[in-house]
């Protein structure tokens, strides 16, 4: 059994538990557990209906699954807990004020604290704005399931202008698969295609169990990411979500050319059931061998645009009909298809050896950005909320729109796919009840490009590149150790390498940062996340006790615990709906909401200092898989971290801006494996007060 963005190994391949301290955190699949979970068997059709579920049109077939996974997915209990769960609570006003008081202390001066404290301190005076504002996101939270979520898909995704390419979807890329031949080729992308398909049948049957931590069923309604895809707008852009009696194809894309393929049809049960794995494997082959070479129209790269760009290049498309059609096919589709061709450092491998680190960087890259025009950036459609990615090499791939959800639906059936590998379940020799006759051959997309929208793509294909070529991205497996070290000494393997990059920041820069970890608050109804706040006054006086030789190993094996235990105790304030970070952003938004002046706690320097997120972090801890995600850093000057705990090794990905002239990398990466080993060294080294805490 996998675990994602910190599903921690108990001793068993197959056990452990979910946490919720990801950034882009995944849920175990329970495929394989036998613990307490509920499998409650309601009436399907009444929790489709209260989810939006269109009741005609022809009954989605069960998937055929593993027998070694008989039981474990039942149809309709995948929301069987949702109506109980509670609403996200509003934080009291005086705690919100008193832990944003603490974390932003340690990243600005003693002077600009003062002025803070006061800022402060008149938004929560007795009778003041701040009463005001809470009892106004009181009587909203009142009157909706959540009082978030709409504000932030909003703020956060939709509103969000720059090119959704680097700078908003996450790239998972997967250990390398069987590569050599374009059979092999085929077959991982037809795997990964119907393996995916295949996933959302049973979403869509509402099969997947619930999702428990500690205990408590966790929201499940972010899974149905399948079918979805964002549509540009002039100042904000909308979710497009098609129902599945009308999205019965995937997009296939090759050398920027798109391709229709339906993988749903009618059976004569009248059923809806997936096509044979022989016709995808015929139909991808076909693509493959009859695509042209070059494209110099490649439409999808105008999705990397900035989103007013594309919004307007949008809108100069649908003037032809044709293209109207075109763009109709692609934003229903169930998901798009890559086939990728390889790097250059990429496509001469043994393709019997794994990547190494630098190979791996190359692929993540493509995975995230497609390493430009010229290889695979013309082989996306990047609105579309996934996109599998196949390349040439082995290389084995997604990205998510963030939109619709958070890690766990971009991932699981990833996962899925893997896991069902590993039993040796091979779903291509399925037999499928869909008759010969009905299947439809790939239809390829024909565009009408006008001067205007060429001229367009001629733009977009520079700054696209402009774009992938400023990303510096390293992928590194740090095999000095893993979960064990911090395991041995009871602290948090997350908490140990969130202080760690604390650590290498501040070996850097000698200075700390604000710092980002999201903590998934699915506990509550369309739970999303919150901000773990890894830089605290205790984590402050550690990196400093770090850098100073004269204070003995003592005292900083005691700081670098409390450090640990303070990000623990952080944690479990943010997934219980207590942290200040969103509940700050609610009190903002209900001022502007409310026509009232925005107050002086948000107009303070130290506000917008505290969001200016140069360590952008997430853990996705896969117990069994050597997967990697990335993304990019969140501000011009930072950097993107995300780390993949095992027992013995760490896989990390770090991301900056060649742009900038004060972040490397490849430097950050040498300063974190070295603070690493640092603080392995002092936990030894204070052993004996290590074996009492």
């Amino acid at each position: 059994m996998y675990r994602v963005a910190s599903l921690t190994s108990t001793g068993s391949r197959w056990r452990g538990t979910v946490d919720l301290s990801c950034a882009r955190y995944l849920h175990k699949r329970p495929h394989l557990t036998r613990g307490s979970m509920a499998l409650m068997q309601p009436t399907v059709a009444s929790s489709r209906q209260s989810r939006g579920y269109s009741g005609g049109g022809p009954k989605l077939q069960f998937p055929p699954l593993p027998k070694e996974w008989e039981g474990q997915y039942k149809v309709g209990q995948m929301f069987t807990q949702q109506d109980s769960l509670p609403r996200l609570p509003v934080p009291p006003l005086q705690q919100t004020l008193e832990r944003y008081l603490k974390f932003v202390q340690p990243l600005i001066s003693e002077e600009e604290f003062e002025k803070t404290t006061a800022a402060v301190t008149e938004f929560g005076a007795e009778g003041g704005v701040g009463e005001e504002l809470q009892r106004l996101l009181h009587e909203r939270a009142k009157t909706k399931d959540s009082w978030l979520i709409d504000w932030w898909n909003h703020v956060a995704y939709l509103a969000y202008r720059l090119p959704v390419m680097v700078h908003s979807n996450p790239a998972i890329g997967f250990p390398r698969q069987p590569c050599g031949d374009q059979d092999k080729f085929v077959t991982n992308a037809t795997r990964m295609l119907l393996g995916c398909v295949k996933w959302n049948m049973l979403i869509q049957n509402e099969a997947i169990p619930v999702d428990y931590y500690r205990g408590k069923p966790l929201c499940m309604h972010h899974y149905q990411l399948y079918s979805k895809c964002r549509i540009p707008g002039p100042t904000a852009d909308t979710l497009r979500t098609t129902p599945i009696n009308e999205s019965r194809h995937v997009i296939v894309i090759r050398n920027g050319y798109f391709y229709r393929l339906d993988v749903l049809y009618e059976t004569p049960d009248g059923t809806l059931a997936v096509t044979p794995s022989s016709h995808v494997m015929s139909e991808l082959h076909h693509i493959l061998e009859t695509a042209p070479p070059t494209n110099e129209y490649p439409v999808g790269i105008l999705t990397n645009e900035h989103r007013d760009t594309w919004y307007q290049a949008r809108e100069r498309l649908r003037k032809d009909p044709q293209n109207q059609a075109c763009l109709e096919d692609i934003e229903t589709s169930i998901l798009t298809v890559s086939l990728d061709k390889a790097h250059p450092h990429t496509m001469n491998l043994d393709p019997s050896q794994p990547f190494n680190d630098y190979q791996r960087s190359l692929v993540a890259g493509n995975f995230l950005h497609g390493n430009g025009s010229q290889l695979n950036s013309i082989n996306r459609w990047s609105d579309t909320c996934i996109q599998c990615c196949v390349s040439e090499d082995g290389g084995l791939g997604s990205l998510l729109e963030h939109t619709g959800g958070d890690g766990p639906p971009a991932v699981s059936a990833d996962i899925f796919l893997l896991d069902m590998l590993s039993l040796g379940y091979d779903w291509l020799a399925e037999s499928s009840p869909v008759p010969v006759q009905s299947l439809k051959p790939a239809r390829q997309l024909r565009w009408n490009i006008s001067a205007e929208s060429a001229n367009d793509i001629k733009t977009a294909i520079v700054n696209n590149d402009k774009l992938s070529g400023d990303v510096d991205l390293r992928v590194v497996t740090f095999q000095d150790f893993g979960k064990d070290i911090p395991k041995k000494f009871k602290l948090s393997p997350d908490g140990f390498i969130q202080t760690a990059i604390q650590l290498a920041y501040w070996k850097l820069y000698h200075k700390t940062s604000a710092m980002y970890e999201s903590a998934a608050t699915r506990w509550f109804k369309y739970g999303r996340t919150d901000t773990i706040r890894s830089v605290s006054n205790i984590s402050h006086s550690f990196l400093k006790a770090m850098s100073d030789p004269t204070t003995p190993v003592k005292e900083k094996a005691e700081l670098l615990v409390e450090s640990v235990k303070a990000h623990s105790h952080y944690t479990n304030e943010a997934i219980s709906g207590q942290a200040p970070d969103r509940h700050l952003l609610g009190l903002r938004l209900i001022a502007s909401e409310a026509g009232i002046e925005l107050p002086g706690i948000f107009t303070d320097p130290a506000y917008s200092k505290s969001l200016h997120f140069n360590l952008s972090t997430s853990q996705v801890a896969v117990a069994n898989y050597d997967i990697i995600l990335c993304f990019g850093a969140v501000v011009p000057d930072g950097y993107g971290v995300c780390y993949n705990p095992q027992t013995n090794k760490t896989i990390m990905s770090i991301s900056s801006y060649l742009s900038c002239p004060h972040t490397d990398s490849a430097l950050f990466q040498e300063r974190l494996q070295e603070s690493l080993r640092e603080m392995r060294d002092v936990m030894e080294a204070a052993a004996p007060l290590a074996a009492k805490l």
